[in-house]
């Protein structure tokens, strides 16, 4: 989608009972249609009573349209999949493109989307679990959503409907030409709905990733999960650097994947040599995926700044002009990363000045993106 539209509000949505009581709260004033794709969706307390939701509005003749990915999903009971059919729910696997066991190759729905009554919408990071929910014994992983009202989500429910119907090149856009980052005109309320999936030669979420970093003039914060940037992200982030722009990182502390944590550990100390300010988030896994430029344009979303989101992953990003939210949002993560995370230096990190460690850090870093390269080979055009 190149280009924006007007939203008649717009909301920071937080991991945890913020994001699941709204969630639950839409699906049960739906009257007319409800579409969800999600990347995750467990069998657990959480999603049992997201799947109770649905049923309940499939009973009442909503039509449901479930759509998770067969990989992150993998665990999802066939008993549960058909309470949900039996109460009237359309669900579907996205498939991979080839299954060997429990190797699997291809394409990933990744992104996390629900659209209600083709006038409200969730999109964001938050996957249906009770990780993302949080319990008596864990806290909620750090991610965000946005909840957006009005006309423009008719445009996301005509999207998730091509890619459940496996009807991608369908994909609408009101716009040819060219797209620029921020609209013409008023920016009060725009917005625009941005997909990346690489096979489909849609490389939206890069490019508004790329353009708001080489646009940025003042700062950049980063909430970045699984962060392993490649060589022309880390250009224009050296580049914004020597612009003056203050560029801040959030990072995990916690991590479900040991190999990225640890190739992370080689990006900060390439960071902080360039004068990237660095901040560690330690209450529970951070799986944030957000950009906030100048105070005044973000983007926000399921798309992870690495290879497997630029090349596998189908993706979807909502890119925000409205200058209301995005002062709330700025002032947001100023507070998150100043009085709620930890500023990484080497002195707080020793590790990080030490030899050995950076050694294997190193290692780490190119053992993964070779291994990305080797799977998700870019084509030169």
């Amino acid at each position: 989608m190149r280009a924006y539209l007007p939203a008649e509000s717009i909301e920071l949505v937080h991991s945890g009972t913020d994001f699941f009581d709204r969630l639950i709260g839409l699906l049960d004033i739906a009257r007319q249609e409800i579409h969800v794709q999600i990347y995750i969706f467990d069998a657990d307390d959480t999603g049992r009573k997201v799947a109770d939701a649905l049923q309940r509005a499939a009973r009442r003749g909503v039509q449901v349209w479930l759509m998770v990915d067969e990989f992150g999903s993998d665990k999802l009971p066939h008993k549960f999949i058909q309470e949900l059919e039996r109460a009237g729910v359309h669900f579907r696997f996205f498939k991979q493109a080839v299954s060997f066991w429990k190797w699997r190759f291809g394409r990933t729905l990744h992104h996390k989307v629900v659209v209600v009554d083709n006038k409200h919408a969730l999109v964001g990071g938050i996957n249906i679990a009770d990780k993302y929910h949080g319990t008596e014994k864990q806290a909620a992983w750090l991610d965000f959503a946005v909840y957006i009202r009005g006309a423009v989500c008719a445009e996301l429910a005509l999207l998730c409907t091509d890619i459940f119907t496996q009807q991608y090149w369908k994909t609408r856009d009101r716009k040819k030409g060219r797209s620029t980052l921020f609209p013409e005109g008023d920016p009060a309320g725009q917005v625009r709905f941005r997909l990346n999936d690489w096979m489909r030669r849609k490389t939206e979420v890069y490019q508004s990733y790329a353009r708001g970093i080489s646009s940025a003039r003042h700062t950049l914060v980063f909430t970045a999960s699984y962060f392993l940037p490649g060589r022309s992200v880390r250009r224009r982030l050296n580049a914004a650097v020597r612009r003056g722009v203050d560029v801040r990182v959030l990072l995990t502390g916690p991590s479900d994947v040991k190999l990225s944590q640890l190739a992370e550990q080689f990006l900060i100390y390439w960071m902080l040599r360039r004068g990237i300010r660095v901040f560690r988030w330690e209450g529970s896994v951070m799986h944030g995926k957000t950009m906030q430029v100048d105070g005044h344009w973000s983007t926000l979303g399921s798309y992870n700044i690495n290879r497997l989101s630029r090349f596998r992953s189908l993706e979807l990003n909502v890119d925000i002009a409205d200058p209301d939210f995005n002062r709330r949002f700025y002032l947001h993560l100023d507070e998150l990363l100043l009085q709620r995370c930890t500023e990484i230096t080497p002195d707080h990190d020793p590790a990080i000045s030490n030899f050995w460690t950076r050694w294997k850090a190193r290692l780490a870093y190119h053992l993964a993106v070779y291994l990305m390269r080797l799977l998700f080979p870019e084509k030169r055009k």
